[in-house]
């Protein structure tokens, strides 16, 4: 039998006997948000989820031991509130809630990672301030920005231009979870422009940059072994940014 490293599916006594080697806690961060006819509103969550788990298998080979907590499902996604499904929390909530996260989980583990692709600007501000909070109060904590240059240069074109349920995201969902991809629709659907270049002209939904079926990119040009590429990079990023992390605490 494969190793369980996810607390939710563990018993206590196993998490107990996990906690003997000062373990990392990992934190799936995603959001209940709109992300096309093709993708679940779980989307971000799931890659999330993929990313941790790829994640804790390359930290092993380094020596670094770790623990996948249940994701954060409840954050800020104004984008997509106009669709149906999509749940947006306060900006000042969603804060609190990760921050009070990451200090609850930080009294058990070695340090907290959050793990993150949900890239809505006022919910990465929302990220970077429970951060910055709870370093303050002592907490050992951090989480993969992937918006950073070094990493957003791994991670592709359709990336870099805003894609939203495009050939980024859907290839990871095909890899990760391929049964969640409708894929009669997704081939279906026609390519449009990345979102980065609506923000930049003020849109602050989905609707306002011309998104009236909450994607953008090119869904039709996505696949499974760009997806295998995609959280290569990702694995990456998120291992370097717990080593850093760690080396940085010792």
């Amino acid at each position: 039998m494969a190793e369980n490293i996810v607390t939710s599916k563990m018993t206590w006594t196993e998490v107990d006997e996990a906690m003997k080697d000062r373990p990392v806690a990992l934190i799936p961060v995603g959001a209940v948000e709109a992300h096309g006819p093709h993708l679940p509103l779980e989307t971000d969550t799931v890659i999330a989820t993929e990313m941790a788990r790829r994640g804790a298998a390359k930290l092993k080979e380094s020596g670094v031991s770790s623990l996948i907590l249940p994701p954060v499902y409840f954050t800020v996604a104004d984008f997509g509130a106009d669709f149906a499904g999509t749940l947006s929390l306060p900006a000042e909530t969603a804060t609190v809630l990760l921050r009070d996260v990451a200090v609850t989980a930080a009294k058990k583990f070695r340090a907290v990672c959050y793990v993150n692709i949900h890239l809505e600007p006022r919910h990465l501000e929302c990220l970077k301030k429970a951060v910055e909070d709870a370093v303050k109060l002592g907490v050992s904590v951090c989480f993969t920005d992937i918006t950073k240059k070094r990493w957003a240069e791994l991670l592709g074109d359709a990336y870099r231009q805003g894609d939203h349920g495009g050939a980024f995201e859907t290839s990871l969902m095909m890899a990760a979870a391929p049964d969640q991809v409708r894929e009669r629709e997704r081939i279906s659907l026609p390519p449009t422009d990345g979102l980065i270049a609506a923000m930049k002209k003020g849109a602050k939904t989905f609707l306002e940059a011309g998104g009236e079926d909450a994607y953008f990119g090119d869904p039709t040009a996505a696949s499974a072994e760009e997806g295998e590429n995609l959280f290569d990079a990702l694995v990456e990023a998120l291992s370097m940014t717990v080593k850093e992390h760690l080396g940085s605490k010792a």
